[in-house]
């Protein structure tokens, strides 16, 4: 009888208390398939995982703007059906291939606006929309379909930002219908595999809507699905608005390091980050949004976009943070992908233990060079400037680099090591016939601890 009672006792404990849901882990770095067919994205998608990206994001799935451009992606017409790069059959293949070499698949989802199917930023016909009704707009009230407020991003307030229409795509309101079919949405991607999502255009959306989603993705993946949303920053709108339901992207930290890096930037400048203060915060070198060539309102872009690949080699370094890595810049730079296994590598040895702290050296005085150490288990160099750098002693005693570590893409080694008054230098780079530190011209090198016999041969 007393058995009978302890299991009787734990079995209304569970319904009374519900089994905690598993929290969904951070991802080490997520590639960007900007604007990539789902069937192209499959031929080499475990490719990608064994650079060491855990995640990649697609493009919005479901049916939109039949214009050929990216942007169209980006405009929904019925989100009942998926036909965004590649057909349902196209998804599920992908999802599969990408999920039997242990990478995770984040969708983009576009909610806060339709299409604009006839190119007229004032009007829109809001019977083309399958599913929606008029009342789900906001729209002029004598005038339905015709656009009723243009955004003011500067007003004090952020009325303008969630009710009016961004350009002249239609603005949703978040009526019972157009949650009921946005989170059917939601669901018929979880159920298809899905492992997260990237909330499109969050900063207007209704703060209590977004936080409604997450949650219901949450509860839907029972926590396994990692979420982030896109939040633009202005005079009316902070990060902060939205980083405590989920991931902001983090437009702060990317101003500061394109200043830095662009010309007559000062890298020293990074010593102090001026991103958002949060260690999830989607971090970028750049993205499609800050890309002058396909986007005619690109925010802050940069004049030499080699400038924004050496951005992107920091982000990687970075312990904090989750990078983002645009397709186009993992297969243009020669030192990105050596970024990210450096990135995976760093996290591996953290769950080990090991200390990876990352922490900017300022043993190194220049504008054009930033040296950082992750704790003891590897290091990071990046020289902006259009001359080799060239140090012939370089004194570390105050770091907590110490012994052998390997340079990943040119396979070279570096020794750092103990002398007279136990001061530590770097005795060994390349060759024994030289210490000190070389960097070539518009460079980036990423070091990972070794046993120090692998310095001796």
């Amino acid at each position: 009888m007393k058995t009978i009672f302890i299991c009787t006792v734990a079995i209304c404990t569970i319904c009374v208390y519900p089994i905690k849901t598993l929290a969904a882990e951070k991802p080490i770095a997520i590639f960007h398939a900007f604007d990539q067919q789902y069937s192209e994205l499959e031929k080499f998608v475990c490719k990608i995982g064994k650079q060491g990206y855990s995640h990649i994001q697609i493009s919005p799935v479901q049916k939109s703007n039949p214009a050929p451009e990216w942007w169209a992606r980006y405009q929904p017409v019925d989100y009942s059906i998926i036909e965004g790069r590649g057909s349902l059959f196209n998804l599920k293949k992908l999802i599969s291939q990408a999920h039997s070499c242990n990478v995770k698949v984040i969708a983009d989802v576009v909610f806060n606006h339709m299409a604009n199917l006839d190119g007229n930023d004032e009007f829109e016909d809001l019977t083309k929309f399958p599913g929606l009704f008029i009342s789900d707009f906001n729209s002029d009230s004598n005038h339905p379909g015709q656009k009723s407020c243009s955004i003011n991003y500067s007003d004090g307030n952020r009325d303008s930002e969630i009710n009016c229409w961004l350009g002249g795509l239609p603005d949703l309101r978040f009526t019972n219908n157009v949650k009921k079919i946005q989170k059917a949405h939601l669901k018929k991607l979880l159920n298809l595999g899905i492992d997260g999502f990237r909330f499109d255009a969050a900063k207007h959306l209704p703060v209590d809507v977004v936080k409604e989603y997450i949650s219901y993705v949450k509860e839907q993946s029972q926590g396994k699905a990692w979420n982030y949303v896109e939040v633009i920053t202005d005079r009316d709108t902070s990060a902060e608005d939205y980083n405590w339901i989920a991931a902001v992207t983090d437009f702060a930290l990317y101003n500061s390091i394109k200043n830095a890096f662009s010309f007559g930037g000062d890298l020293r400048s990074l010593r102090i980050s001026t991103g958002i203060n949060d260690l999830h915060s989607i971090t970028f070198g750049r993205n499609h949004d800050t890309i002058r060539e396909i986007n005619s309102n690109a925010i802050n872009p940069y004049s030499d976009p080699s400038d924004s690949f050496l951005a992107t080699a920091y982000v990687l370094a970075r312990e904090s943070g989750t990078p983002l890595i645009l397709n186009w810049d993992n297969r243009d730079s020669s030192f990105i992908k050596h970024g990210v296994k450096f990135r995976q590598i760093m996290h591996q040895r953290g769950n080990q233990g090991k200390n990876i702290k990352e922490n900017i050296l300022t043993g190194v005085d220049s504008p054009t060079v930033l040296l950082m150490e992750r704790g003891s288990e590897g290091f990071f160099v990046v020289n902006k400037g259009e001359n080799k750098f060239n140090i012939p002693v370089l004194d570390l005693t105050l770091t907590n680099l110490d012994g052998c570590y390997r340079e990943l893409r040119n396979n070279f080694t570096v020794a750092v090591e103990h002398r007279e008054q136990g001061k530590k230098f770097i005795t060994h780079w390349v060759s024994w016939n030289r210490g000190g530190m070389e960097v070539k011209k518009r460079d980036a090198l990423y070091f990972i601890r070794e046993p120090f016999n692998q310095c001796q041969v």
